[in-house]
């Protein structure tokens, strides 16, 4: 008999996006409902060192020389791992819920009341919940390395426990693709047209005999996400992740379903669930369809009666009798109005001839073998524009990233002396001190000036 189900998420972050999990995790402010009353019953299992997240997270890239380009805003920082279950569970270890007044509205617990956990000075988190929290961080640790550990907390001011475990994504080594170089080591490239339509000058990958894209493997300590779940296994690293949690914490005495494999709703991948909303959508437009033939039918059905109630009979005043419900007069007038409009219609088809004919006309004419030579040539100008810009556009681009380089390089060999002449003088720092020459040359002013004063006294 399982005791509840089992949950286990991962989120990825970027470094722009970062920034703002303080709030989140320390002052509970954000998308999240929180019980203001609960927050001070949150636990912190591990916590940060640094004033915040973001600059504890980067102070441990530098201070351990873990490789990582700052430049790339895109570069996933910090992954989380969030681990509960249902409220069943919590229920079967003690844990008391109650109703918020509000209902579900959609997925499996629609029309069902919305509850939240009690905790409070009478109500205390029980043993086994708290065992439960700790066994999966052990795992946790071992999963991922608990020095990549920035930071994990159970939070109890939602509406079910849940713990979330922040780490940074190292590994020991990655794969890098291998460029094709000039004589001079330069990266040798070529032009390609990107999604948009642009034009972009891009690197050249090298290639083996095959065809196929030659890779390096390269040593030392990486922030790389994308290599991290790579090296757990793949497109199939989070099955595995979930089946090994699974063993690990059932052999801690928690007996919680892993979900069945292929089932219809647990363990979905993105693809298999928009592939279901997508039979979904069609067979409704398939029902959306067959109702519109229907109404198709009725209505060609309509106009057919139509027609033949009102045949060119009726407007003939021979055959007028077949309507005998309605006014001679009536019938006179209507068969009048309909010579009228066949009239009426025959003047605008010779209106629209004319016109074709004017239209011809001027195709073929000067004017318009005039205009439309202005209108090449300024289009060849708009083109040659449009290569000259781009020409430059890659140029900047070029200069960017050499700049950049640069930027990298200069920064890298400032922190290389400052760290020397720190570690010289036996001053300590952090990695922002040592990025900041003015501090390392305070400092050395300091010492200089206190050993210089030490040398006068002994005069």
């Amino acid at each position: 008999m399982y005791s509840g189900k089992q949950a286990l998420r991962l989120e990825k972050f970027e470094a722009s996006n970062i920034g703002g999990l303080d709030k989140e995790l320390k002052e509970r402010k954000g998308s999240g409902k929180y019980d203001s009353s609960r927050t001070p019953y949150n636990i912190e299992l591990i916590n940060y060192d640094g004033p915040t997240l973001s600059s504890s997270t980067f102070d441990y890239l530098y201070s351990n020389n873990i490789n990582y380009n700052p430049n790339k805003k895109n570069t996933k920082v910090l992954n989380v791992l969030i681990i509960t279950s249902g409220q069943e569970f919590f229920e079967h270890y003690g844990m008391e819920f109650k109703d918020t007044g509000e209902f579900y509205k959609t997925g499996d617990n629609a029309g069902q009341p919305i509850r939240h956990v009690v905790i409070d000075e009478n109500h205390k988190l029980p043993t086994e919940i708290k065992k439960f929290f700790d066994e999966s961080l052990n795992f946790i640790k071992e999963y991922v390395g608990s020095e990549n550990i920035r930071y994990a907390a159970i939070h109890l001011d939602e509406s079910t426990p849940h713990m979330h475990i922040y780490f940074t994504p190292v590994v020991n080594e990655v794969k890098r693709k291998v460029f094709e170089l000039d004589e001079n080591g330069h990266q040798l490239k070529h032009e390609i047209v990107n999604k948009n339509g642009e034009k972009k000058l891009v690197p050249i990958q090298k290639k083996d005999e095959n065809g196929k894209n030659i890779y390096e493997t390269v040593k030392g300590k990486f922030l790389n996400s994308d290599q991290f779940w790579k090296q757990k296994g793949g497109n199939a690293s989070y099955t595995l992740l979930q089946d090994d949690y699974n063993e690990f914490i059932k052999s801690r005495g928690f007996n919680i379903f892993r979900g069945e494999i292929g089932g219809d709703k647990t363990h979905l991948t993105n693809a298999m669930k928009q592939q279901i909303e997508l039979n979904a959508l069609n067979q409704e437009i398939k029902q959306e369809n067959e109702l519109l033939k229907e109404a198709n039918k009725a209505e060609n059905q309509f106009i057919d009666k139509v027609d033949t109630e009102t045949s060119k009979d009726i407007l003939n005043p021979v055959k007028k009798g077949i309507m005998k419900q309605y006014k001679d007069e009536d019938i006179d007038k209507l068969s009048l109005y309909s010579k009228e409009l066949a009239e009426d219609n025959i003047k605008k088809d010779l209106e629209i001839e004319i016109l074709t004919k004017e239209v011809n006309n001027f195709k073929s004419g000067q004017a318009y073998i005039k205009q439309k030579k202005i209108i090449d040539s300024q289009k060849e100008i708009i083109d040659n524009k449009n290569k000259e810009i781009g020409f430059w556009k890659n140029k900047f681009q070029e200069l960017t990233e050499e700049f950049n380089n640069f930027k990298t390089m200069i920064q890298n060999k400032i922190y290389s002396l400052t760290t020397k002449l720190l570690d010289v003088l036996h001053i300590p720092y952090n990695w922002h001190q040592a990025n900041d020459p003015d501090f390392a040359i305070n400092k050395a002013k300091q010492y200089l000036n206190k050993n210089k004063s030490r040398d006068d006294l002994e005069r």
